[in-house]
């Protein structure tokens, strides 16, 4: 992953301000981090959503949809327990509460190696939307 203080950093910030989280390390496309897998291999993405109220107690897991799939593989929802990444503000009392969370699972074409990615609009219970992306280079 590149530059992942950086990317933790500006993760905590907006998780802190927006009351939802993002567990985990961030994928972008473009100048931002990119996740190196290995090819045809099922790989758990590191990036998660969930939310957790005042109390840090878990509430139910975000929804999802696909808006770009992968070109040169396929994508599964998944739920799992990760520990919540708020940084500073109302939630920061909850970093490191484990929850349930709405994770990605990548598998390439197999014997594709190279760049690919997709896109995701991620739908909290209190409503809000949120849009995610994954970059990955497979090898």
């Amino acid at each position: 992953m590149l530059l992942p203080g950086l990317t933790q950093l500006a993760l905590l910030l907006a998780c802190g301000l927006l009351g939802g989280c993002v567990g985990g390390g961030e994928a972008m496309r473009g100048d931002g981090p990119v996740d190196i897998v290995s090819s045809g291999t099922p790989t758990l993405m590191p990036q998660t959503y969930m939310t957790m109220d005042r109390r840090c107690r878990p509430q139910p897991r975000p929804s999802a949809v696909v808006t770009e799939p992968p070109r040169h593989g396929r994508v599964r929802m998944l739920t799992r327990d990760a520990a919540a990444v708020y940084g500073p503000g109302a939630y920061a009392h909850c970093d490191g509460r484990i929850g349930r969370s709405l994770a990605f699972e990548y598998t390439s074409a197999p014997g594709y190696r190279g760049p690919d990615g997709f896109a995701v609009r991620v739908r909290y219970t209190d409503g809000e939307t949120r849009t995610g992306r994954f970059a990955i280079t497979l090898r």
